[in-house]
């Protein structure tokens, strides 16, 4: 009987090889960019919708053609992977902080991010539905009911998911810093945008690009500064 170790053809050393891809820094940075990119081109593309403010002639001639229907799946099916891509994000910074992860920051760390990922999933639901509606049924959307659907996703889109996502990025700049994780800068620049999407009061659509934005950034710096500096700290060594 063979005892001789696994070498580099195994399944199980390529399964292993490939979860250690996955859960590196790398990972998350291009997690983090997808997410970004994701976000803003599919939420720009439903707001290109009739605002609340439109008549009801423009919002009839708008959702006359029965492309918007198809057009908004597209978009959707854009914005979920990058509310994917987001958590894996997320998961990846967790799965790599390990044991050294303030606990406090930790857990409204990812608790912030779950709510901001169901806040965004409904508004742009909402915000799509009128032109699903055409897709689903052939029907055209009351437009009455167009300017509600708006409405509600300008509430959750504009106003409810700038101010959760105040708590990922502020957990993430004080985890950042504990952690070293982050440059100095970027942590303070965290704080800064933290505090300005917490208590801007417009519901003008460049808030909305805000989050994603900052994501963008935080990722490419964790992409740059890999070579240098690990994300996990040098404390398990063993005496």
């Amino acid at each position: 009987m063979s005892f001789e170790s696994s070498g580099p053809t195994e399944p199980l050393f390529r399964s292993r090889r490939w979860r250690g891809r996955l859960a590196s820094v790398e990972a998350a940075a291009v997690a983090g960019i997808v997410c970004a990119l994701a976000w803003s081109i599919g939420i720009r593309g439903l707001l290109a919708s009739p605002s609340v403010d439109s008549t009801p002639a423009e919002i009839t001639r708008f959702y006359a053609d029965p492309q918007r229907g198809y057009n908004a799946l597209v978009l959707l099916q854009i914005i979920l992977i990058g509310t994917v891509a987001f958590l894996w994000f997320i998961g990846v910074v967790r799965g790599r902080l390990g044991e050294v992860e303030p606990k406090l920051f930790g857990t409204v760390f990812l608790g912030g991010a779950i709510l901001f990922a169901a806040v965004m999933l409904v508004g742009v639901a909402a915000l799509a539905a009128p032109a699903v509606l055409i897709e689903a049924s052939g029907r055209a959307p009351d437009p009455a009911s167009v300017s509600m659907m708006r409405a509600l996703a300008v509430g959750l889109i504009a106003i409810f998911a700038p101010r959760v996502s105040t708590l990922v990025v502020f957990s993430t700049a004080a985890l950042g810093r504990a952690t070293g994780a982050l440059p100095v800068w970027l942590v303070w620049l965290s704080y800064v945008v933290g505090v300005a999407e917490f208590v801007t009061l417009t519901v003008a659509e460049p808030t909305v690009y805000v989050f994603p934005a900052w994501i963008a950034l935080v990722s490419v710096v964790l992409l740059i500064r890999r070579p240098g500096r690990s994300v996990e700290p040098a404390t398990n060594a063993e005496p």
